[in-house]
């Protein structure tokens, strides 16, 4: 945008008074009388009193801003952007007067083209979603909103001014600036409600010394997650009854519904889609470049009779019966003509049906045909921006809420970075029927004996055979039924004998298991075919002497409920102190090269090769695996569309464009349900919205990587054993990042 240069280059001048120190106008060195407002009158005419000296370094009164009168119509277009549309609050009439007064006296004239109003509304709107919590979406002029604005009536200091009181609260319109450089007792939060959460929320946080970090540790299972659905009238998450897994058939369609508001109201609080405030369109309509514009979704149904004009949609992709590639949202469903679509980034994403996409292109009403110019995924959203919205809500049940600014999480994450010493392992692929996973397992074991990681979490398939799956001439004899049994517990002692012959890890870690698809007993009815997700744990008769095991030699000064390891779902979610962890098995990579759509390439000819491979809808096949990179943990996908280097590895480039379709998408389902099938009433369990600190992706299809994508750190271990080399994820939650180890085996 122009008008982001140029604001940098004239940020002085625009800068209100209040955020800014000035010093009164200096008097002329002589000894005559002056007029100036603020140098002090003589006692006598005869005798002049020169002008007091300040001491080095004292700071000068800053001029008091002359207060102004407000109309309710005048400020009411700017709180409407503020509190409806960024904090999704509701602004009574009465609540709008008091907010005119205030922002009348403390701002002046140049309230509304300086932005400092904005600022203070901005505040304002977060000191009351943080007071009021989630039940506070109606803000009226009652005693609430009067002590928060009496928090922001700073008594005059001596020496100071009115603009310099205000100053000292700069700092605090930015929640997540200088969170590092905080003080113990510091706090961002203003008011009556910040002081009593000052006082409540770190009093039970011990410092590091003498702390377990393993009291801290929560593993939330998907079938105990609450859930919580998104209410568009009201704008806020809202508590939702125990999901089942018998649901009526409404729950089918609501499944899409619910992505489809999640990542609708995520794309109208873009930059992109926002429309800009008044200072904005008057600087562009009096400048002389071209007037900044913002993008404007159109509802499906609003094509009708609007032939031959360009448009922008936002739907689910989806296949007709005919075959056909269409766009459908709540309002209705229009075909799609990819023939000279263009994806954004190129190559740098997936396009499969059961993702909802960004088209731009034009409307021909007489083949009722919508011709697609671009197509690409919605925008992600950061977490400490989605934190701004819902911060108040505890989506985990674990006692935290989203809002990093919280006493509580700022003291948490003092806490994490201390412990730096605190290593998570992640292994998955862990294929007990194969005898190179033992020795693979030992390596690992052994190289942290001397220092004994926080948490080991072992991941499926734990056969490389699906369960109760007919096997001929397989060594192990797995044919199913009683055989099968046998055999699958029998794999589990053996792990259970390996790990005690480590007493040092047993005692000092906690061990984590999730099953995968080939583990019983979905496996028994899928067929070869995906199984539903999410999947409950790995049954307890098959894992008796593995508990034994662990819970005889823990230390008896941990976790109770981590005692004999943590036997958990496929998904589920790790709360470690302010941090959460996705963990899912998934080979996510592979089926969405299977499934994503082909796009003719630029220049692409008919005689290059067959006429169906131009006509945009064919399936694009999963390329080739590459090598490892040798430092994958320093690769960062910041900037996907920058993939396009060919000096970047070949799998730095697939997990990519794996992290960004997932977390564009919300979801870590973005298929249709005959492609992956999911339990209606646990879709909540898959959605990444907002984003967790770091998600664990355990794809067998795709290489090892661990890369960052809008502050989101995602790891994929890979294949526990891959031609005689041992592969890992150790994570270190005080750096918030991931490194791929290995060793020969």
């Amino acid at each position: 945008m122009t008008s982001k240069g140029k604001g940098k280059q004239r940020a002085d001048d625009t800068t209100a008074p209040i955020f800014r120190r000035q010093l009164p106008v200096q008097p002329p060195s002589s000894a005559f009388l002056t007029s100036d407002p603020f140098d002090q009158l003589p006692q006598s005419s005869a005798a002049p009193r020169p002008r007091p000296q300040t001491s080095a370094g004292a700071v000068a009164p800053a001029p008091r801003i002359l207060a102004v009168e407000i109309s309710p119509s005048a400020l009411r277009p700017l709180a409407f952007r503020v509190f409806t549309k960024k904090h999704n609050l509701t602004l009574k009439s009465d609540a709008l007067a008091l907010l005119c007064q205030f922002i009348g006296r403390r701002c002046g004239s140049e309230w509304r083209d300086s932005g400092a109003g904005e600022k203070l509304l901005d505040e304002i709107a977060r000191t009351w979603k943080r007071n009021e919590g989630p039940g506070g979406i109606l803000v009226d002029g009652g005693d609430s909103l009067k002590t928060i604005l009496k928090g922001l009536e700073v008594p005059h200091q001596q020496g100071k001014g009115v603009g310099a009181s205000l100053l000292g609260r700069q700092a605090s319109f930015d929640i997540n600036k200088g969170l590092p450089e905080m003080g113990e007792g510091e706090d961002v939060m203003m008011g009556e409600g910040a002081d009593n959460q000052r006082g409540t929320a770190t009093q039970d946080l011990p410092t590091k010394d003498g702390l377990d970090p393993r009291k801290y540790l929560k593993v939330v299972d998907a079938f105990k997650q609450p859930k919580y659905i998104y209410n568009m009238q009201k704008k806020q998450f809202e508590r939702a009854p125990k999901p089942s897994l018998l649901p009526p058939p409404q729950s089918k369609t609501q499944l899409f519904k619910q992505r489809y508001h999640l990542l609708h109201q995520r794309l109208l609080r873009n930059e992109s889609f926002l429309p800009p405030s008044y200072s904005v369109a008057a600087k562009s309509r009096t400048s002389s470049s071209t007037p900044a514009t913002h993008y404007t979704i159109t509802p499906i149904a609003n094509l009708l009779g609007r032939s031959n004009q360009s448009f922008l949609l936002f739907g689910l992709l989806t296949i007709a019966a005919s075959g056909q590639l269409t766009l459908t949202d709540p309002t209705g469903t229009i075909t799609l003509d990819l023939a000279y679509a263009t994806p954004v980034p190129l190559d740098g994403a997936y396009f499969t049906p059961g993702c909802f996409l960004v088209v731009d292109g034009t409307y021909d009403e007489g083949t009722q045909k919508f011709t697609v110019l671009t197509i690409g995924q919605p925008p992600c959203e950061r977490r400490d921006a989605s934190a701004e919205i819902f911060g108040h809500v505890d989506f985990l049940a674990t006692g935290s809420v989203l809002d990093p600014a919280s006493a509580q999480n700022r003291a948490m994450r003092r806490i994490e970075t201390a412990l730096d010493d605190v290593k998570m392992l992640i292994l998955s692929e862990v294929e007990l029927d194969v005898d190179t996973t033992f020795t693979a397992l030992r390596a690992i074991f052994e190289t942290y004996v001397d220092a004994p990681p926080l948490v080991c979490i072992l991941m499926g398939n734990f056969i490389k055979i699906p369960f109760g799956g007919s096997v001929v001439g397989h060594k192990s004899g797995i044919g199913g039924g009683v055989q099968g049994t046998l055999a699958y517990k029998e794999y589990f002692n053996t792990l259970a004998s390996l790990l005690g012959e480590f007493p040092t890890l047993i005692k000092a870690t906690t061990f984590v298991f999730v099953p995968g698809d080939n583990d019983p007993f979905t496996a028994s009815f899928s067929g070869g075919r995906s199984v539903l997700l999410p999947r409950e744990p790995v049954p307890e008769v098959f894992v008796n002497r593995v508990k034994r095991v662990l819970a005889t030699g823990g230390a008896p000064g941990g976790n109770p409920e981590t005692r004999g390891g943590i036997w958990t779902s496929n998904p589920c979610r790790l709360s470690y102190f302010s941090q959460e962890m996705l963990v899912i098995r998934d080979d996510a990579g592979g089926r969405l090269g299977r499934n994503a759509v082909r796009f003719r390439k630029h220049g692409e000819g008919d005689e290059d090769g067959d006429g169906d491979d131009d006509e945009g809808m064919d399936i694009d096949h999963a390329p080739p695996p590459a090598e490892v990179p040798s430092d994958p943990a320093s690769k960062d996908a910041e900037n996907p569309s920058s993939s396009a280097s060919s000096d970047i590895p070949t799998s730095v480039l697939l997990a990519r464009k794996l992290v960004k379709t997932l977390l564009d998408q919300g979801h870590l389902s973005p298929y249709p349900l005959n492609v992956r099938p999911l339990l209606w009433d646990f879709s909540h369990t898959m959605s990444i919205y907002p984003l967790p600190t770091s998600i664990v992706i355990a794809d067998a299809t795709t290489p090892p990587f661990a890369v960052t994508y809008e502050g989101c750190h995602v790891m994929n271990p890979g294949r526990l054993v891959e031609r005689r080399t041992a592969r890992w994820v150790e994570f270190k939650p005080a750096e918030g990042r991931g490194t791929v180890k290995e060793v020969g085996i």
